[in-house]
């Protein structure tokens, strides 16, 4: 045998053995190594302490003990091949020895250097193709038994021919083997509704495969979890059905989340619902509220001097009221003082929607108990604010709010008026072709209601002529962004009120809103807006609502 470092190991006391063997080495190699021990304690040393390419194991006769030995041997030599030397040749015991492990059996008589080259060669060339097997097998299993899918074979009628150990752990099991032979019967033993084993073979009879089949199951220990089965049907040549196999998959958690997830689904629909129950009601409450708070505006307005008719009134009126909600922070009231006087008050709540509209009722309700001071602007609005603080202080809620009030003659002309923060109203007038602010008398601004407790509000006085257009209005009107980020602005809204100067107040009002809404990047108001107009008609009647 041509063979580098070809390194032989053998095991017996037969000098005439061991004298072939090396003449054969010494003959056929030309690097080899011959060791020897005399039993089978000693051959297992020499194989503890180095690697050999194949074991020559003497047996000195036919007997069962041998055939022992050589299983001890090829058990714990499972890489190395052996090859059994003995006795003249019995068939019967060459089988054995062959059917134990060895790769062959030579006579020790008829021993030769071909035979010896053959049979080695032959051995190693076969112990190879085993241990490339043997690793396939190995890796196959590794792979089996590492899986964190459960796999299974079972027959139609309920046992289980294979299970690797991801299966055993799924179902509680130490082991396979003890999987297997616990469960007899996969209907009874395993699924815990009846008829689920029948569900499963009926669609696998009708398909031969399946997909996640959904099952709940017993464990070992009683306890009842999820599993997925995922399933073929293996059938021989002819067609007929020789066993199941597939994955089994715990989705227990997934189930516990699916569960988790239905019922927070169920109680948000049920939240849903009450949700929009509760809306509903709050939408009527909102529209409610909304009809009475335009119920506390001026439903129609007063004649001056007394007793005559609106349409030929010294003083004409008109309004425009958007609230940027169902409810608004602007309020506005016209009332008459007395038979020549009106006084006109309007407001502007921070913010908007329900809880400015509750400052603005607490207002009006405040501005009924004014009227001893009507006629007083300063001191009307020195007293609301005073009622204003304690009220919304006692709530620890305070809220600014801007306000103008204004007292006018219509036999003299005078306005007296007095301002709390609030945007400056505008005198305007078509003949003259003029637009101005009305400022206060003190050159400065006053502060906001509900900032101080007793600030002095100064009344202011001026003369106003036929024909003079006063307009009030709340910031809403004019804080408008549009586009590029521009904003509308209180220099603007002069220069539009200008240009509309000739219209009737009403139109002037309509065409400024709609003009403001163009320059608006979203085409609305994002506040509240209120608009009070005021012309001193005397006997020139140029004013139409």
């Amino acid at each position: 045998m041509e063979s580098e470092n070809l390194r032989v190991l053998l095991i017996g006391n037969d000098e005439r053995c061991a004298f072939a063997v090396a003449e054969w080495l010494r003959v056929t190699t030309q690097s080899s190594e011959l060791q020897t021990a005399t039993n089978i304690d000693a051959g297992l040393a020499r194989l503890r302490e180095g690697n050999f390419h194949v074991i020559l194991f003497e047996v000195p006769a036919v007997s069962l003990a041998w055939l022992f030995q050589l299983t001890s041997l090829v058990t714990q030599a499972v890489r190395v091949p052996v090859i059994v030397l003995g006795p003249a040749n019995d068939k019967v015991f060459s089988s054995e020895v062959v059917r134990n492990g060895a790769q062959d059996y030579l006579v020790k008589e008829d021993l030769n250097l071909f035979m010896l080259e053959h049979a080695v060669q032959c051995a190693i060339e076969r112990q190879e193709e085993r241990i490339a097997l043997i690793d396939e097998r190995e890796n196959y299993y590794s792979v089996f038994d590492h899986l964190i899918e459960g796999i299974f074979r079972t027959t139609p009628d309920g046992h289980y021919l294979l299970a690797n150990v991801a299966l055993a752990r799924i179902y509680g099991y130490e082991t396979p083997l003890e999987l297997m032979a616990s469960i007899k019967d996969i209907a009874s033993r395993l699924y815990v509704e009846p008829g689920r084993r029948e569900e499963f073979v009926r669609l696998m009879q009708l398909h031969d495969t399946l997909s996640g089949f959904e099952s709940r199951i017993y464990r070992k220990d009683g306890t009842i979890i999820w599993i997925a089965e995922n399933c073929r049907a293996v059938r021989d040549g002819k067609g007929r059905l020789m066993y199941y196999e597939g994955t089994v998959e715990d989705i227990s958690e997934r189930k516990r989340s699916e569960e988790q997830i239905r019922r927070a689904t169920s109680e948000l629909s049920r939240s849903r619902e009450e949700l929009r129950g509760k809306n509903l009601v709050m939408e009527e409450n909102l529209r409610t509220a909304r009809e009475i708070q335009l119920a506390m505006l001026p439903q129609s307005y007063p004649g001056f001097p007394a007793g005559i008719d609106a349409a030929n009134s010294a003083f004409q009126f008109v309004h425009r009221y958007q609230p940027a909600e169902a409810v608004s922070g602007d309020f506005f009231s016209i009332s008459a003082l007395s038979d020549e006087e009106v006084g006109v008050f309007i407001c502007d709540v921070t913010g908007h929607g329900v809880r400015a509209a509750l400052v603005t009722a607490m207002i009006r309700a405040l501005s009924e108990e004014l009227k001893p001071l009507a006629r007083d602007p300063g001191s009307y609005l020195r007293k609301l604010n005073s009622d204003l603080c304690s009220i919304l202080k006692s709530t620890g809620s305070p809220m600014l709010t801007t306000a103008f009030y204004l007292v006018a003659n219509c036999q003299t002309g005078t306005l007296r008026y007095s301002n709390a923060g609030h945007p400056k109203p505008l005198i305007v007038n078509a003949t003259a072709n003029r637009v101005q602010p009305l400022v206060n008398d003190c050159g400065h601004s006053q502060p906001a209601l509900g900032l101080f407790d007793d600030p002095p509000y100064l009344t202011s006085e001026t003369i106003i002529v036929p024909g003079d257009f006063l307009m009030l209005f709340t910031d809403g009107l004019y804080e408008v962004q549009g586009q590029n980020e521009e904003l509308y602005s209180q220099q603007r809204l002069v220069v539009d009120v200008k240009s509309l100067i000739a219209l009737p107040g009403g139109q002037l009002f309509d065409e400024l809103v709609e003009r403001i809404r163009n320059f608006s990047l979203d085409h609305g108001f994002d506040d509240d807006v209120c608009l009070v107009g005021v012309e001193y008609a005397r006997k020139t009647m140029r004013f139409k609502c």
